[in-house]
């Protein structure tokens, strides 16, 4: 009996401690009641000590019991996992807000009033003429230059057949007059009408471009009358009405593309090395409970000096015209993956007074008998719902889940 005499006489030792700790301390509702925060975390680490120690004698009294023969029915029911490699994801979770590569006001490029031909709501195509601005006479003036081109162009075919025909006459009378044929006079009368007709045919040409280049200019200010869609989308506003007189610059409607949507987040400046164009995202729309998958198109160059953030972009889908510009994102980045981690839920383990971290593992199983084993840890990143074990367990170790939060060292258990 000696033997366990001094492992219940620590026993007695440290409730006493507690009790008299326990009139020392104020009582957890009062904590809570006042909302003392300080006075809660000193109260929390006071408990952890309390429970080591507790874990500590209640081990050493186990093991006396043992080393007496003493038979301890397993003190406990746990249940238990396997430990094997999976793949572990860290993500980094933010708020963005969603907009779209196309939202333009579209102005029309020239003055008069206004004909719109879509309303409000209204699906338009890329290079569809959604609106006229009156020509004030251009398309008047432009067929009219078409008239003058045609009359010039039947001037110069003219021309050129009278010149063809002093080409042939000058090139027979200078044929004769190699061969000492005819006289000078009748040469050198050939040569120079064939001259002739050959700059008035090059002047009249000079006519026809300078009059069918007048008439493109009209043209060209004649297609500036209609406004086109400059890209297909809906039109989410109409600014200015039918029958209004309009000038270059002039809001004319807001039109919108919800095909290629993208999200804009500001991320903290500490996730700067970690978040580069491709890392993968997934994007949660509370309004419409839906979850998009994505990667990062672009990180900006600049951090603001106000929040210490940089700005990202995500592209996204547009679900058939159900995501709208504005629209609440809630934004998970993926900036850590490790496909071979050994991870366990974060619950199960525990720091002991000194800030160690452990778990407890199941060792010398028979059947559904075993003896819970302290492993100290070391933890890496840490998810919703799991921590990544970087040292202290390895493939194959059993470890105890439910069940292990009042465990002690080499306390027998029951798997169930």
């Amino acid at each position: 009996m000696k033997k366990i005499f001094l492992p219940l006489a620590l026993f007695i030792g440290v409730v006493s401690c507690n009790k008299k700790e326990d009139v020392k301390d104020e009582k957890l509702e009062v904590l809570i009641k006042n909302k003392d925060i300080k006075g809660l975390q000193a109260y929390k680490e006071r408990q952890k000590y309390r429970l080591d120690s507790l874990n500590q004698v209640m081990a050493q009294i186990d093991n006396s019991l043992n080393n007496l023969g003493v038979s301890d029915i397993a003190s406990g029911f746990v249940q238990v996992q396997k430990l094997e490699p999976s793949n572990f994801v860290h993500s980094i979770e933010i708020q963005g807000n969603v907009t779209t590569d196309q939202d333009v006001m579209v102005q029309p490029q020239f003055a008069g009033t206004l004909s719109l031909y879509v309303k409000k709501g209204q699906h338009v195509r890329r290079g569809q003429v959604i609106g006229r601005v009156a020509d004030g006479g251009l398309n008047d003036q432009y067929k009219q230059a078409q008239i003058q081109v045609s009359t010039i162009k039947a001037q110069v075919a003219q021309i050129q057949s009278q010149a063809n025909l002093a080409r042939i006459a000058y090139e027979k009378q200078a044929a004769l007059w190699r061969q000492k044929i005819g006289s000078e006079f009748q040469y050198l009368q050939a040569k120079a009408n064939y001259d002739a007709a050959t700059k008035q045919v090059a002047a009249m040409q000079s006519s026809v471009a300078a009059t069918q280049s007048a008439a493109n200019a009209v043209k060209a200010n004649l297609a500036k009358t209609a406004i086109v869609a400059p890209f297909s989308g809906v039109v989410d506003n109409v600014v200015t009405q039918n029958g209004q007189v309009v000038t270059p610059g002039v809001n004319i409607v807001k039109l919108i593309s919800l095909g290629t949507m993208r999200v804009e987040a500001n991320v903290p400046e500490t996730y700067l090395a970690k978040v580069r164009p491709g890392t993968a995202v997934k994007v949660f729309l509370p309004a419409l409970n839906k979850t998009l998958s994505s990667s990062v198109r672009l990180v900006g160059n600049y951090i603001n000096p106000a929040n210490r953030t940089f700005k990202i972009e995500i592209p996204i889908s547009g679900e058939g015209g159900a995501v709208k510009p504005n629209l609440l994102a809630q934004v998970q980045i993926q900036d850590y993956v490790n496909s071979n981690a050994l991870q366990i839920p974060a619950q199960y383990v525990y720091e002991d007074a000194a800030k160690r971290k452990y778990v407890f593992v199941a060792s010398s199983i028979n059947g559904k008998n075993a003896v819970a084993k302290k492993m100290f840890v070391n933890v890496g990143e840490q998810s919703e719902n799991a921590v990544e074990i970087s040292t202290g367990l390895n493939p194959g170790d059993t470890v105890i889940l439910d069940g292990s939060k009042n465990l002690t060292d080499g306390q027998k258990v029951k798997i169930q």
